[in-house]
């Protein structure tokens, strides 16, 4: 067993399919179940995480305040500079306003990841699929579950993400962390079988469209708060995570 809790990355096959949602509410239920936790926002080209997670106006670093960072850093004085909710810290790109958020190096972001990772917190990745730090996390051995929109673009997104998972990990084909939610849709037996067999990775839950979702984003509520599908899908993905760092 590691002596520093799990670091888990929620990947969206294709952009709008709920990752940076999902991300949050296994933040959150992390930090309800099993102690503190970090979901950190590596789509840098936006500013959303926050403002998803209904926290935009609480004080504490955003990115910009870290693209400086160079080498090891405090993870512990990182992550107390964070805005949090319920034990559930967040490192946003940045806020809602009109100003784009600041260009953060890669070697900031994974300078910032490795001390964040050496805490007592949960590490919950907001990972775009074409982000240029996914080989890397791939290659340190970050769990990582890819949501998978059952449409066929969707399909041949995913398609391509393996594919950036494999050249990141050459010798572990299939990758053992690697792990499928759908997402949408009607989950079809027959269609969920040979997504698993093509992408060569097991499905695990498969999150359907829930307009409570939708509704309580609305009102700047934390993705997860009510008993909703992404709850249920984020419990599934808590329990894996704990069940990957016994075995490991």
């Amino acid at each position: 067993m590691h002596e520093d809790p799990p670091a888990i990355a929620v990947v969206g096959a294709s952009g709008g399919v709920g990752s940076s949602t999902l991300a949050l509410a296994v933040g959150r239920r992390v930090a309800d179940t099993h102690g503190p936790s970090v979901v950190v926002d590596l789509d840098l080209g936006r500013g959303g995480l926050e403002v998803s997670a209904g926290i935009e106006h609480l004080a504490g670093h955003r990115w910009e305040a870290l693209r400086h960072l160079r080498g090891p850093a405090p993870g512990a004085e990182i992550l107390a500079g964070l805005p949090v909710e319920g034990g559930c810290h967040v490192l946003s790109a940045g806020g809602s306003g009109p100003r784009p958020p600041a260009e953060v190096p890669e070697e900031a972001v994974l300078d910032v990841l490795t001390s964040l990772r050496g805490t007592r917190a949960t590490v919950v990745l907001d990972l775009p699929g074409s982000s240029p730090v996914l080989p890397v996390l791939v290659a340190e051995g970050v769990s990582v579950v890819l949501l998978v929109p059952l449409r066929t673009r969707g399909l041949a997104d995913a398609d391509s993400v393996v594919d950036r998972f494999l050249d990141a990990a050459p010798r572990q084909p299939p990758l053992p962390d690697l792990r499928l939610v759908t997402r949408g849709g009607r989950a079809v037996p027959e269609v969920i079988d040979d997504l698993v067999r093509h992408l060569g990775a097991a499905h695990v839950h498969h999150l359907p469209d829930d307009p409570r979702v939708r509704r309580d984003a609305e009102h700047g509520l934390w993705p997860g708060s009510r008993r909703d599908a992404v709850r249920q899908c984020a419990d599934v993905i808590v329990d894996l995570v704990r069940g990957w760092e016994v075995a490991s």
